[in-house]
């Protein structure tokens, strides 16, 4: 693995790998660390090919964890301390892990029978106690599992995506070009939760090629004093977020380029980079790339990128999200599975070295989105993404979920349709629209709009002035029936809009 690689090069420097919270690891501290922590997992657990899992949020030694995991021939499953316990105990019952490297306040007990959970005083005596290297034979390779990351499933049960060495080294490739990870001494954000895969966007590419991961813990996202303070003294290079954490970023007025002066590249993946936060971006930042990403978990967190500009901030399009990446096909098909022309939306099906083996011990879901197709001459792993889309010159224009399609009043209506359109009027800076039920039935739909600059105006009043402007972009049978003003939107643990909290709260 090329990360192993990087980690084992940059040992014999003096550079950083991890700072979180005022704490760092260096790269000599890692490669050690995560060499006993292998050596453990080799002597003591030798006949436990399980995956082993990781609870806890962004302490440092959590990397070496990790990397541990790999240099021990084993995949890691990585599990954010927002995960309530019950999810964490059925995941263990999923993949029947045997090893739990515990950085949470939990106690073992709490984690059930058939588990060895290790705390931070363990750790500790592993480091003590096992010392040396292992052999790289022994390191996860090729089309061996290197995490498995679980994502919502439509039964409530989670599903486990699994992502091999091969699927890494691609995606490390084509990203670290794509960014200009160079081998620099550069300061990367490392945001996102590890049990979202957009972190991989920092980790994998970042230690691969010696960059310092500037890791923002729970509690410092929580106090955004305390976090636009980090900001200032980060010398961060390239910022890896999601739009929503940008969002609320951008509520700072300082937050420009004289808080982070070295800023290269800001790169967004995992949800729509709205036009308005696009342009304020590139407004604060002038000499920072602003880029648009695509990809879904099942292909390896991203396939398809390109920067932004101020003619396609004016174009009446929605942004693209991107141009493919040259080792794995992305084509658009209609519901019978044929290609469709440029300019025709169809299904996303992503075909190559990106696109994982499926989802772990479920073979039937696997099965439902999994298949082989031929890209440059050779069948590949596919993957039926359910995300609409369609190419216009050569760049992939996202147009929401297959599964966002709703039937209102006879009508077929795209949800993120409306959505675009709402971000479209004068004074909204983002947007929300909810369907809902009546007696198992779409009744009507609500909007939720967090306005771009407050007025005194009433919730009702305000409703009626975006549908106005609303109308001379959409029919109005997709009109919402109601408006709500909100001041923010919730985020969930993945830093993306938390739609079913909003539905909860309606």
């Amino acid at each position: 693995m090329q990360i192993l690689e990087g980690i084992k090069k940059y040992a014999n420097t003096d550079r950083i790998a991890l700072k979180c919270d005022g704490q760092t690891l260096s790269y000599k501290e890692l490669e050690k660390y995560s060499e006993s922590i292998a050596l453990f997992l080799k002597q003591e657990h030798e006949d436990l090919n399980t995956p082993i899992m990781i609870y806890g949020n962004k302490d440092n030694l959590i990397m070496a964890c990790m990397i541990g995991a790999l240099k021990s021939g084993r995949a890691y499953v990585p599990l954010d301390i927002s995960f309530p316990l019950d999810r964490v105990i059925t995941v263990k019952e999923e993949v029947e892990s045997k090893i739990l490297f515990n950085f949470s306040s939990n106690s073992k007990e709490e984690f059930g029978d058939n588990i060895k959970v290790i705390n931070a005083e363990e750790l500790e005596r592993i480091f003590s106690k096992f010392t040396g290297k292992l052999s790289k034979d022994e390191w996860v390779k090729e089309d061996e599992n290197a995490y498995i990351l679980f994502t919502s499933g439509s039964t409530g049960k989670p599903k486990g995506v699994q992502i091999s060495s091969n699927n890494l080294d691609n995606f490390i490739d084509w990203i670290s070009e794509e960014l200009n990870i160079d081998g620099s001494e550069k300061v990367i954000m490392n945001q996102a939760a590890y049990s979202f895969d957009l972190s991989v966007t920092t980790i994998y590419p970042g230690l691969t090629h010696g960059c310092t991961l500037f890791s923002l813990s729970k509690k410092t996202l929580s106090d955004y004093k305390e976090m636009f303070s980090q900001f200032e003294t980060s010398n961060m290079g390239i910022w890896v977020s999601t739009p929503s954490f940008a969002g609320v970023c951008v509520t700072e007025d300082k937050f420009n380029k004289e808080m982070l002066p070295c800023l290269e590249s800001m790169i967004f993946i995992g949800e729509v980079l709205p036009k308005k936060l696009a342009a304020e971006l590139i407004e604060r930042f002038p000499n920072t790339r602003v880029i648009n990403g695509y990809g879904p978990t099942e292909a390896t967190v991203g396939v398809a990128a390109n920067d932004i500009t101020k003619e396609m901030i004016e174009d009446e399009s929605a942004l693209p999200v991107g141009i493919p990446m040259k080792t794995s096909g992305i084509k658009i098909v209609d519901e019978n599975g044929k290609e469709v022309r440029d300019g025709e939306k169809g299904e996303i099906i992503i075909i190559g070295k990106s696109v994982s083996k499926g989802y772990f011990n479920n073979k039937e879901k696997t099965n439902e989105s999994f298949y082989y197709d031929v890209f440059e001459g050779r069948e590949w792993r596919a993957y039926r993404t359910g995300d609409m889309a369609y190419y216009e010159n050569g760049k992939l224009y996202y147009c929401g979920r297959r599964d966002f399609q709703i039937k209102l009043n006879g009508f077929r209506i795209e949800i993120e349709d409306i959505e675009n359109n709402l971000r479209k009027v004068k004074n909204v800076k983002n947007a929300v629209v909810i369907p809902v039920y009546k007696d198992n039935k779409i009744a009507y739909l609500q909007g939720i709009i967090q306005l771009k600059e407050e007025n005194e105006l009433s919730n009702i009043k305000n409703g009626m002035i975006i549908k106005k402007e609303l109308g001379e972009y959409i029919p109005s049978y997709m009109i919402p029936r109601n408006i709500k003003i909100i001041d923010s939107f919730p985020t969930n643990i993945n830093g993306k809009i938390d739609r079913k909290r909003l539905m909860e709260d309606m």
